[in-house]
């Protein structure tokens, strides 16, 4: 789901009459932090849904090391870049899922129908035995399940996904920044960005 909206928002962008060389302007030593950080939990969230899990061992026994490396990163990325104020939408989401995870053991709470629905039937069982390093199922004890992943998006969608509140609200922000980028005439991208794409 990363990957589809920062292609559909590009998309949008450049039909809205946004122009990619705006990508220029934007303070990259400063970025570079938050970018990180959002491919680091992307790739512990794709691994999980890895059929063949056991060649993924040795990184499986970091997962929890890298998340909070990851949220750390997170939160570092978009305190120094917070003139970019579609990074406020990004931050309300990482703590929905931060939250989540911290009174879950670490780890996420999703729903086992959810990745069944998906097609996921083998990542279910090992889900429900406790074996997929970064979830947890939600049952009757979780906490705070209703930020666990719980919007499922199945087939006929090419890539069905499961995701979070917390996720869908980083992904507004997501795409919001790009618009933000992209739509805006000569600012400088290194002090302020307008909020362009709310405000049109």
């Amino acid at each position: 789901m990363f990957i589809e909206i920062i292609i559909l928002s590009i998309i949008i962008g450049l039909v809205r009459g946004g122009k990619l060389s705006r990508f220029k302007r934007v303070n990259f030593k400063k970025m570079w932090v938050l970018i990180l950080a959002l491919i680091i939990q992307y790739f512990l969230v794709t691994i999980n849904f890895i059929e063949e899990l056991h060649y993924l061992d040795g990184v499986f026994r970091f997962t929890k090391q890298l998340s909070i490396i990851s949220y750390i990163l997170l939160f570092i990325g978009i305190i120094i870049n917070l003139r970019y104020r579609s990074l406020w939408v990004v931050l309300a989401g990482s703590v929905m899922n931060i939250l989540a995870m911290i009174f879950n053991g670490w780890k996420r709470p999703i729903l086992v129908e959810g990745i069944e629905l998906l097609g996921f039937e083998d990542l279910g069982f090992l889900l429900e035995q406790g074996k997929l390093p970064l979830y947890t199922p939600i049952v009757e004890k979780t906490k705070l399940a209703i930020l666990g992943d719980i919007i499922v998006l199945p087939k006929p969608y090419p890539y069905p996904h499961i995701f979070s509140l917390g996720d869908f609200i980083i992904y507004l922000g997501l795409f919001v920044l790009i618009q933000e980028i992209m739509i805006s005439e000569d600012r400088d991208f290194g002090n302020m960005v307008q909020f362009d794409f709310i405000s049109r």
